[in-house]
C-alpha cells in the first residue's frame, strides 16, 4: 500500500485525485491531505486517510511541518500542487532525498528551463517550437502594446498590458509579444509522459473562473503532438503535466508549461483521457492501461459544476 501526500488539499485538483484513488486504487493507495484550513473545511476529508492543517507555503515552518508528516505517517510519495513548491519538492531535490520519498514534481533543471518565462522562451526557440516573441527593452516601440509577465509567475498572476513608452523593465519581468487578435484561440494540452510516445489530449478553454477552466471542448491533437514529442524528447519532463498553446496569425504557439496536474485536469478525465488515473497507477507500481487515454469521441463539451459536501 503506497501512502501519498497531496498538498493544497482544498483544491478541486486534490479532490479529483482523492476521488480517482478511491474509485480505482482502494487496495494500493492511501491518500493523505494537507491544507491551510482546518480539516472540516477541506472537501477531501470525506475520502482521504487523514487531513493535516499546515502553515502557508510561504512560512519558514512549512518544510519542517511537511517533513514531520512524511516521517510520522510513512509517506512514500508527495504530490505537490502549489506552484511555489516546485523547487522545495523537486523530484531530485534535497528534501525528497533527505526523506527518502518520490515526488511528482519536475527535476530542478526542468523547472529552471520551463517555469522561468525567459528560460522557457529560450528553451522552446532552441527546440524549434513556436512561442510568442520576447523583447529586450531597447527593442520596444512606444505605441505598441506588450504583455508583461513575472519571470517566475504562474498562470495569469501579475500579468499586465502596457505600451512600450510606459514599460520600466527589470530583471524579474519578461516583455512578451501580445498575441490577442481576431484569430486568437487558447488550447490546454494534457500530457501523460510515459514511454517513448507521450499520450496527449487537447481541450479548448471556453470559459474560466479565477483562472480555472470551467467549460471546455475537445479539439484535434494533431497540431500539437509533434511539439510535445520534441519537448519530452529533449527535456526531462514530469510524468503528468500540461502546456498551453495559443493561435496567433495562423500559427500555434506554446506559451506556458504547468509542470503538475492542473485544476482543469478533471475535465479531461471526464472526457475519457484519465491522466490522473495513469499517474496514480505509476505511483502504485502498476502498469497504466492504454484504454484510459482513449477519449470518448462523442463528447461535445465538459462543464464544471459545484457539489455540496457535508462534513460531520
Amino acid at each position: 500500500m503506497k501512502r501519498i501526500l497531496v498538498t493544497a488539499g482544498g483544491t478541486a485538483t486534490a479532490w479529483h485525485i482523492c476521488r480517482t484513488a478511491e474509485e480505482y486504487f482502494k487496495d494500493s493507495i492511501e491518500v493523505f491531505i494537507c491544507d491551510t484550513n482546518d480539516p472540516y473545511l477541506v472537501p477531501s476529508v470525506v475520502t482521504a486517510r487523514k487531513v493535516f492543517k499546515v502553515p502557508p507555503v510561504s512560512s519558514p515552518d512549512y518544510p519542517g511541518v511537511i517533513g514531520k508528516i512524511i516521517d510520522d505517517e510513512g509517506i512514500d510519495v508527495i504530490v505537490p500542487l502549489i506552484p511555489a513548491e516546485a523547487y522545495l519538492f523537486a523530484s531530485d531535490g534535497d528534501f525528497v532525498k533527505d526523506h527518502g520519498i518520490i515526488s511528482t514534481a519536475a527535476p530542478v533543471n526542468t523547472t529552471d528551463l520551463l517555469a522561468d518565462k525567459l528560460n522557457l522562451y529560450k528553451t522552446l526557440k532552441s527546440l524549434g517550437i513556436p512561442t510568442p516573441a520576447v523583447y529586450d527593452p531597447d527593442e520596444l516601440e512606444a505605441d505598441t502594446i506588450y504583455l508583461l509577465k513575472p519571470r517566475l509567475g504562474f498562470g495569469s498572476a501579475g500579468v499586465i498590458k502596457a505600451s512600450g513608452r510606459d514599460i520600466r523593465p527589470d530583471d524579474d519581468t519578461v516583455i512578451q509579444e501580445l498575441c490577442h487578435d481576431d484569430d486568437y484561440d487558447e488550447i490546454t494540452v494534457e500530457i501523460f509522459n510515459y514511454g517513448a510516445d507521450p499520450r496527449i489530449y487537447a481541450r479548448r478553454r471556453i470559459a474560466t473562473k479565477a483562472g480555472v477552466c470551467v467549460k471546455a471542448e475537445p479539439v484535434d491533437t494533431e497540431p500539437f503532438y509533434g511539439y510535445i514529442k520534441k519537448l519530452t524528447d529533449n527535456v526531462d519532463c514530469p510524468r503528468a503535466f500540461n502546456v498551453q498553446f495559443l493561435r496567433h496569425k495562423g500559427q500555434w504557439k506554446l506559451f506556458d508549461c504547468n509542470l503538475r496536474l492542473g485544476a482543469g485536469t478533471a475535465l479531461s478525465s471526464a472526457a475519457g483521457f484519465d491522466l490522473t488515473r495513469g499517474l496514480l497507477a505509476c505511483l502504485a507500481g502498476l502498469t497504466p492501461d492504454g484504454s484510459w487515454f482513449e477519449p470518448d469521441r462523442s463528447v461535445r463539451s465538459v462543464l464544471r459544476v459545484y457539489q455540496e459536501i457535508v462534513i460531520r
